[in-house]
């Protein structure tokens, strides 16, 4: 969440400058440095500053627990480590001092009142009305792991740093205009390919593997015939729900809060949208005149862009939900009309409207049960802090989780021998188990003998947590997983069959064969791809990126090119390359401007990673190895 603070604060005190810049710490390796300086001590060393081993620590784990919130608790400090997180860490508080002391050389100073706005104005602190949330600031704290004073350091270390970046390079660098058409036209240029799939499953069944063959893939593949390490929990579950239903509220509250949120209780008007995207503006005016002529617009859809009809639709949506232009748009026409070509980046549109839901506003006596209920909440959610502190105080006496379920009049629940995701032996998730990510996390943290930890509900509430019992993982039998083995290999030989395939009927097309023919003899028909561009919007939903990567990687059009197939599980392509498409010149020209920032944004960073370098040789950087180490294994 820290870094999203920083990215949010980059636009009030720089104009977005540090979005392109400060997220660049992985390209400036610790291997750049002076390093082993000694068996004990300092993690590194920059100028006057150090980073101790507990500092670097404490930054580990942040970055360890930012990842479980993104790919789940199972992932584990190992993990982290083969990925070279312990190295992007060092990096980024090595890069920080550094900056920090480069601040210092020429005199930038950062005031309380702008950390204070910082923090007044940080998102992630805000409540439902907007403004600064305290309860959400200590949250925050709480989760990770900081003091007020040592996230107040941070953050005018962070408004430092952006004030010295954005003196230096804030506007120094312009990209040059032929580089930007040159970009422009490779990002927008758009192919069509003829194509077959190979579908694996039609192929002859591949030979049944040996019993040598399912050994030694059992034997190479350990990972995935381990049973996963299983844990068995109690916790007490308190929620703002539960508390929110003792809590009086009168009539007066229920006025005030109807009155100060009037857009809560009112529904804006949706549209059911569809659309239909062209490269040029001659293309859509010409699709426009076909429909002014009587031709349906899904007919058009499929004639003119290969577009079946749930390709169509944009869902139904309100105005704010759309780009302007769109928007404005589609909310003029009327039901079942088409509208004319309206331009965005992604080319030349024509939008139909096919429903209408008027919008609507709740009076006050209708609103009523739902104020009461979002005051309660608030309520039960501000008295959280208290109760927190009050179960940590009980806790830090030693108190068992019995006696506090008993001192909280809640109920301990249970589960057995659940793993990281939350599943039992069978592969079922546990029924009772809370939905919230972050037990998980905590449950495979605790070892049986700690205290019990407490966790807090993101809607307001706690869970207190024991960790009762652990089953280590455990490589399952060869005999219970055999099933298992001869699947994976039966289904890699069929890939490999499809691939071989594909290889072959390529080789054919090349020295003059027929597609048509070709696909004759597997049972299939010839296909033609929607327009794709390099990034694979809007995609043929059968090319994979190594497929797409290899149809723009064609020099002409009639190469022969093979890749596997997104749509069909171990599937193959194989495509000729039927047209190629350059950019519509108005499209270039409505994201000239954007792709310009970005260039500039690249060679900016080429600028701030040569002055960071400079830095590192003035101020000075060492790194003790052996501390690094040790310290990555907390």
């Amino acid at each position: 969440m820290l870094q999203q603070m920083r990215s949010g604060a980059a636009s009030w005190i720089a104009k977005g400058l540090m979005i392109l810049l400060v997220f660049s710490f992985a390209i400036w390796g610790v291997a750049d440095y002076v390093s082993g300086f000694g068996n004990s001590g300092d993690v590194a060393k920059v100028g006057s500053s150090s980073i101790g081993q507990s500092e670097f620590s404490e930054a580990m784990r942040r970055e360890v627990n930012a990842l479980r919130r993104q790919f789940g608790p199972a992932f584990s400090t190992e993990q982290a480590r083969q990925l070279g997180l312990d190295e992007t860490a060092l990096n980024r508080m090595i890069e920080d001092k550094l900056y920090v002391q480069a601040a210092g050389r020429i005199g930038l100073s950062v005031s309380d009142a702008q950390v204070r706005d910082m923090i007044f104005n940080a998102p992630a602190f805000k409540g439902l009305t907007g403004q600064f949330d305290r309860l959400a600031f200590e949250q925050y704290l709480r989760n990770e792991g900081y003091s007020e004073g040592m996230l107040v350091a941070l953050l005018r270390d962070d408004i430092a740093r952006t004030q010295l970046l954005g003196s230096l390079f804030g506007s120094v660098v312009a990209a040059p205009a032929p580089m930007v058409d040159v970009v422009l036209r490779y990002r927008l240029q758009r192919r069509l390919a003829e194509y077959i799939v190979i579908d694996p499953a039609k192929l002859p069944a591949p030979a049944a593997p040996t019993d040598a063959q399912v050994d030694e893939y059992y034997k190479a593949n350990p990972a995935a015939f381990t049973a996963p390490e299983r844990r068995s929990l109690a916790w007490i579950d308190i929620t703002a729900a539960q508390r929110a239903a003792v809590m009086a509220v009168d009539e007066a509250e229920l006025r005030a809060e109807y009155d100060s949120h009037p857009q809560s209780y009112s529904t804006p008007e949706k549209r059911a949208i569809e659309q239909v995207v062209f490269a040029t503006e001659a293309e859509a005016k010409a699709a426009s005149e076909a429909i002014a002529k009587g031709e349906a617009f899904a007919a058009m859809a499929a004639r003119t862009q290969k577009l079946k009809p749930e390709d169509l639709s944009l869902g139904v949506v309100t105005k704010a939900e759309l780009p302007a232009a769109i928007a404005n748009a589609a909310f003029a026409i009327e039901k079942d009309k088409v509208s004319e070509p309206v331009i965005s980046p992604f080319g030349f549109h024509l939008l139909r409207v096919t429903a209408i839901q008027a919008g609507s506003t709740r009076s006050f006596e209708d609103a009523k049960a739902e104020l009461r209920q979002q005051i309660a909440t608030r309520k039960a959610v501000d008295g959280m802090v208290k109760l927190r502190q009050q179960i940590d105080d009980q806790i830090a006496g030693g108190a068992t989780l019995d006696e506090i379920a008993k001192l909280q009049n809640q109920p301990v629940q249970q589960v057995a021998a659940i793993d990281a995701q939350g599943a039992d032996a069978a592969g079922k998730p546990a029924e009772a188990l809370p939905k919230v990510p972050a037990l998980l996390t905590e449950a495979f943290e605790l070892s049986p003998e700690a205290e019990p930890g407490i966790i807090d509900r993101p809607e307001g509430g706690l869970i207190v947590l024991k960790v009762t019992a652990i089953q280590p993982a455990a490589l399952k039998p060869l005999e219970d997983v055999k099933a298992q083995v001869v699947a994976a290999l039966t289904e890699r030989a069929r890939a490999e069959a499809a691939s071989d395939r594909a290889k072959q009927i390529a080789e054919r097309l090349r020295s003059g064969g027929e597609m048509s023919r070709e696909a004759a003899g597997i049972g299939v028909t010839v296909q033609l791809s929607a327009p794709v561009v390099r990034g694979g919007q809007p995609a043929e939903r059968n090319f994979s990126p190594p497929l797409l990567g290899a149809l723009f990687g064609a020099k002409q059009v009639g190469e022969i090119v093979t890749g596997p197939a997104a749509a069909v599980p171990g599937g193959a392509i194989v495509a000729r390359l039927s047209r190629i498409e350059e950019p519509d010149a108005a499209l270039v020209a409505r994201q000239r401007e954007q792709t310009t920032q970005q260039l500039a944004g690249g060679m900016t960073q080429d600028l701030v990673q040569q002055y960071k370098q400079q830095l590192q040789k003035e101020i000075g950087v060492t790194v003790n190895a052996a501390a690094r180490a040790r310290a990555a294994n907390f």
